[in-house]
């Protein structure tokens, strides 16, 4: 089938238990022929890797994206559903800047093909820290928009095997108590944010607005063969100064290629002030 014709009719599986098919069913939904969205029951996508640390991730983010869509589809029989991972780190050109990740994967099982899409974000409430007072966790949690974005508090940085972890706190009275009572014990406890999907609203944008790409991208079609996802595959640089005319650094153009006949096009965009 070409075009969209391959999405008619069909329900998206959404591989998720953090509520992410929320912002991701309706995206894809808006732009592609589906009969429809649903979250999918009985999935287990921390047994690929959890922020917290109790699993940890031993795939890229892109083959867990994969691995957790093949197991959607198990597990629900589906044989169109869609996977998302985020990953959180330093961003390369500003290394002090927290950056977020986002990668989506679409696996269709009819004919066993993967569409991908990432987005990075200098948006994001991220971060962690040690605290030897109720006072100090008070002043963090204040930072990290605390309680719009929830928290998990431990025994240490690093997790491990019964160690006390809380996860998910949005209650100042219970993390005081929390905080508090793992301090009394050990001196100190680790505090940072929870980043799944459902507890981190900015987290949850990013991923409505990797969604968003995402269902632009894959409703796309390439002018030589109709199939859909003619995607941005190159950034070109050099784009004209509207005064001078002398290249910059912005992107002057963006290549598009098909995944199904390798035809290229590129995109040029307007002249930079």
């Amino acid at each position: 089938m070409t075009g969209l014709e391959r999405f008619k009719g069909r329900k998206l599986g959404v591989a998720t238990i953090h509520g992410k098919e929320r912002v991701i069913g309706p995206a894809l939904a808006r732009v592609l022929p589906l009969a429809g969205f649903t979250s999918i029951a009985g999935v287990d996508t921390d047994r690929f890797g959890a922020f917290s640390g109790e699993v940890v991730r031993t795939l890229d983010p892109v083959e867990a994206c994969k691995a957790k869509a093949r197991h959607g589809a198990e597990v629900s029989g589906l044989d169109l559903v869609i996977a998302s991972e985020g990953s959180f780190f330093p961003y390369p050109p500003a290394p002090f800047v927290p950056c977020n990740e986002e990668m989506l994967v679409l696996y269709d099982a009819r004919d066993v093909t993967f569409f991908e899409q990432r987005h990075v974000s200098l948006s994001t409430v991220f971060g962690g820290e040690e605290c030897r007072s109720w006072g100090q966790v008070k002043d963090f949690a204040g930072r990290l928009q605390f309680p719009q974005h929830g928290l998990v508090i431990r025994t240490g940085e690093k997790w491990s095997a019964g160690d006390r972890m809380v996860k998910g706190v949005q209650n100042e009275e219970t993390l005081r108590t929390i905080a508090e009572e793992i301090i009394s014990t050990h001196g100190s406890c680790w505090v940072e944010t929870d980043m799944r999907a459902m507890m981190n609203p900015t987290r949850m944008q990013v991923i409505a607005e990797t969604a968003e790409r995402f269902a632009s991208e894959l409703g796309t079609l390439c002018p030589a063969c109709g199939a859909c996802w003619f995607r941005t595959t190159t950034a070109l640089p050099g784009l004209p100064c509207e005064l001078c005319g002398w290249p910059t650094e912005s992107i002057r153009a963006y290549q598009r290629t098909c995944m199904h006949c390798s035809h290229v096009a590129t995109v040029r965009v307007r002249t930079a002030r």
